[in-house]
């Protein structure tokens, strides 16, 4: 189901788009400015790993985690929230959780509190490539893009089959009129998975785009 995220993520990314004729204009987190990471609240930072839990905890976490992700697929945020909390509650250790929860509440515009949990996600699992992924998505629904585009290729420098990211990276360069970059990675996307395709035809990002004829020949 997790490796399955990234899709779902774009898709309702895409939606968000198309819904709010583009993405939120919230301010963005502080950003650390020696790093590519942002400060953690002192809340997030009062998560303690507790001792491993008993099987039947381990079990009920991973059950919440996975109602969670249903109810984000569905757009009940605020539903999937609670899901994760419940999850977390029965397994803190359960890190993946962390980042589910923050891309979560970054799509109801809690951008601190969600990217800290992304954050929260790659304190615990470093190499954990669906939170690079999570943040990229983060930083792009403020419209953050430089950073959005450090974590897509963070991504793909983990993952190089992680077809959204490519995409990603077409769609933000698709808006900053980077016509040949954007054909170069959207090139890639429909490689990996045609399915990309459908979603390019409707996205507004590829607006300036549609008269050209290697756009045209990529999508249809």
């Amino acid at each position: 189901m997790k490796g399955n995220r990234g899709i779902i993520v774009v898709l309702l990314a895409s939606m968000m788009v198309l819904h709010l004729t583009g993405c939120t204009q919230k301010i963005p987190p502080k950003l650390n400015e020696k790093s590519n990471s942002i400060e953690i609240s002192e809340e997030v930072h009062q998560i303690k790993n507790t001792p491993p839990k008993d099987q039947g905890k381990v079990i009920e976490s991973e059950r919440y985690y996975e109602e969670g992700l249903k109810l984000y697929g569905q757009y009940k945020y605020q539903d999937a929230v609670i899901a994760y909390d419940k999850a977390i509650a029965a397994n803190p250790d359960n890190f993946k959780i962390y980042t589910s929860k923050g891309i979560t509440l970054c799509f109801e515009g809690k951008y601190h509190e969600g990217m800290a949990l992304i954050q929260k996600t790659l304190e615990m699992e470093p190499d954990y490539a669906p939170a690079f992924y999570d943040m990229a998505m983060g930083y792009k629904l403020q419209m953050n893009y430089n950073e959005s585009l450090f974590w897509f290729k963070k991504t793909i420098q983990s993952d190089p089959k992680n077809t959204w990211s490519y995409y990603g990276i077409a769609t933000i360069y698709a808006d900053q009129s980077n016509t040949k970059d954007s054909l170069t990675y959207l090139k890639k996307a429909i490689e990996l998975d045609p399915g990309v395709k459908a979603v390019a035809r409707r996205q507004s990002h590829f607006d300036k785009m549609r008269n050209i004829t290697e756009f045209q020949t990529l999508v249809q």
